[in-house]
């Protein structure tokens, strides 16, 4: 009978336990896509606000007076594409360093590597490939032929179209190197497979 009783106490120390941990993780998943979320919600306020602003002046100074930041990052430009239905702020962060990248991909879309948004060559910007499919988490869905467009600080937006998808090494610093530096390219970055691997596509001006 003791021993009945012990296993009982064991099994309901277990339980609760289970439990317990349940409830943490449950908990840590609420904060996370209550986060994410909120991130969404602001994102799109800083998306409407650069929409708002007045490109009717010389391009040259109107690209020169634009200061838009979002959360202490300025604003470079907006990514949009359309099949599935995501707009972000771009943002400069000034240093590729994957520990300082850390804050500013939780908020938005980031410049990676590259021109200005819409200049000649290739742009690179990283985004984390988010469960919820906030950020670039639906990227795995696209396919050849499908379009991003980019709005630079000139008001200006460029359709590109996907050429090549791929999945490569984190190390893999060719994904940088532009195709032809007389066309417009940008190049998508997301993690994938656990974060062991990148996933890449490139996009050529339409």
């Amino acid at each position: 009978m003791k021993k009945n009783s012990i296993e009982l106490k064991i099994y309901k120390a277990i339980f609760y336990m289970l439990l317990i941990a349940a409830i943490v993780i449950i908990g840590m998943i609420i904060y996370k896509y209550g986060s994410n979320l909120k991130n969404e919600k602001e994102s799109q306020e800083a998306v409407a606000a650069f929409s708002n602003i007045d490109f009717s002046k010389n391009e040259e100074e109107s690209e020169s007076q634009i200061q838009l930041e979002y959360k202490g990052y300025k604003v470079v430009g907006i990514v949009k594409i359309p099949k599935i239905n995501i707009e972000y702020p771009i943002l400069e962060i000034g240093d590729i360093d994957p520990e300082s990248a850390k804050k500013p991909m939780k908020l938005s879309i980031i410049k990676y590597w590259g021109e200005n948004v819409n200049d000649y060559g290739n742009l690179s910007i990283a985004g984390h490939n988010n469960k919820d499919g906030t950020m670039f988490g639906k990227t795995k869905k696209l396919q050849k032929g499908d379009i991003v467009e980019l709005t630079d600080l000139k008001g200006q937006t460029i359709q590109y179209s996907i050429y090549d998808i791929f999945v490569t090494d984190p190390n893999d610093v060719s994904i940088l190197l532009p195709k032809d530096e007389l066309i417009r390219e940008v190049t998508l970055i997301t993690c994938t497979n656990g974060n062991k691997q990148r996933l890449i596509l490139k996009a050529k001006e339409v």
